[in-house]
């Protein structure tokens, strides 16, 4: 007779006692990374504690492909849940957490704001606002890294998407989304999902509504200033769905937000991460330099230069496997299935990994050490390396995402170096994204000077193999 996971015996950590496998929960909120890396050594499928098959993470490439590549039977689902026709729901309604034929069919609309000629015209705002903060520092300032790139990527994200202009607008949709943010990740605000005077999650129902307000204003004005504008939200206002009808305003709120969040959250993390491990490692910096100026010639890059970059190229690749901005995902799903030697019920959450399929010593030999030279000779499948994901999801500003991390890479290491500050404590946080919890603290040194590397303090060093 056959038999459900969920009366099998799924090995994993144990239950915390007296809360169970609610306990484990608390635990894998406070460090994904810590608990995944924990997780792994029980198998390939790992209930999220012991005999509970309810949460299933998935630690082999096989799995993932199958997770991956049936949509329809793995839907993307919110970790937070949130009320029909609220602020909170529009806001979260976009293409990352559509599923079935209403995500195959925005997903098919947006793809011409996407498309790698639509994305190389945006080539020319990214030069212009790198080039203006870079203007800004100073020999010698002292700075966070991780909010650098944060502003820098939000100012061209706004550009690209809305069509901003630099501007008090700009600022403000920064500010709010650091805020909704931090109440939307905020491991009470999952555990207690109740509308409550005193809970996080009445918070961030109201916060929601003032960032649904604010990109409402943001919708008005651009209706104003529709004529001969190209971004992806006048795109929206202009499309149609198969039947004819306009997107709704709630509709436009969902996408504009989804995108925004994903357009710029990741991308400065991987920018922040990769300047970090490059000036961990001062001579993988200084062969990237001397390419780099080899190429370009103190300028900024044309789109066919940064063709002529291989080593740059790989020193993301490398960054983006090691540090991966993306470090595990969540699907649902929709009817029972079978994965290895379980069959699962219908309503099975499963996390997969990037991180730790990253750190599979199986895939990468010395997992942990950043090696961009590794990628001369390596090939690993859509599924063992996936920092965008993979299969019919898979990320749709992946080719926004490099073409900006490669100009301002290239462009910053032909002006400055950057030091991190001796003694820094460095430790992780996953907010959506892996950032640095403290943040990057750096010092802006003279291009001829290129420090050893600072010893850092703090859990990162579990991450990567540091000096």
């Amino acid at each position: 007779m056959r038999t459900t996971a969920m009366r099998l015996h799924i090995p994993g950590p144990r239950p915390v006692p007296v809360l169970g496998w609610r306990g484990n929960v608390v635990q894998f909120l406070r460090d994904q990374i810590h608990y995944l890396t924990h997780a792994r050594r029980y198998g390939d499928l790992v209930g999220l504690a012991d005999g509970f098959a309810g949460l299933v993470m998935t630690f082999n490439p096989a799995y993932t492909r199958q997770l991956l590549t049936d949509p329809d039977l793995f839907y993307s689902n919110p970790f937070v849940q949130s009320p029909p026709d609220t602020a909170l729901r529009h806001l979260t309604v976009g293409l990352l957490s559509m599923n079935g034929p209403q995500h195959r069919q925005t997903r098919k609309l947006l793809m011409p704001a996407f498309h790698r000629k639509a994305v190389e015209a945006y080539a020319a705002d990214m030069i212009a606002l790198t080039e203006e903060m870079l203007g800004g520092w100073q020999l010698g300032q002292q700075f966070d890294l991780s909010r650098a790139m944060q502003h820098l990527t939000l100012r061209i994200a706004s550009t690209a998407l809305y069509g901003l202009p630099a501007g008090p607008t700009t600022a403000r949709i920064g500010d709010m989304l650091r805020r909704w943010l931090a109440l939307h990740e905020a491991p009470l605000t999952m555990l207690l999902p109740y509308d409550r005077p005193g809970t996080t999650y009445r918070r961030l129902l109201r916060a929601s509504e003032q960032f649904e307000a604010l990109f409402m204003e943001l919708i008005s004005w651009k209706r104003r200033n529709l004529d001969s504008q190209h971004d992806v939200l006048a795109m929206l206002l202009q499309a149609h769905d198969e039947n004819g009808a306009p997107l709704s305003d709630a509709e436009l709120v969902g996408q504009a937000s989804i995108l925004l969040n994903a357009g710029h959250e990741t991308t400065s993390n991987a920018l922040t991460w990769t300047l970090f491990l490059l000036a961990q490692h001062p001579h993988v910096l200084q062969d990237v330099r001397d390419e780099v100026q080899s190429v370009l010639h103190n300028s900024p890059p044309t789109l066919a230069q940064l063709a002529q970059l291989p080593l740059l190229e790989r020193v993301i690749k490398e960054s983006m496997r090691v540090l991966p901005p993306v470090c595990y995902s969540f699907r649902v799903s929709t009817a029972p299935f079978q994965m290895g030697p379980y069959e699962f019920g219908r309503g099975t959450g499963l996390f997969f990994s990037q991180y730790t399929t990253h750190h599979d010593p199986e895939l990468y030999a010395e997992p942990q050490r950043f090696l961009p030279q590794r990628w001369e000779t390596i090939d690993p499948s859509p599924y063992e390396y996936l920092p965008f994901g993979a299969g019919p999801r898979m990320c749709i500003g992946a080719t926004f995402a490099m073409l900006e991390i490669k100009i301002v890479l290239s462009m910053i290491v032909q002006r400055f170096t950057l030091a991190v500050q001796p003694n820094a404590r460095i430790d992780r946080q996953i907010k959506i994204t892996l950032s640095p919890r403290h943040g990057m603290p750096v010092q802006v040194m003279p291009l001829d000077c290129v420090p050893a590397a600072a010893r850092v303090r703090g859990n990162v060093r579990e991450m990567v193999a540091l000096p």
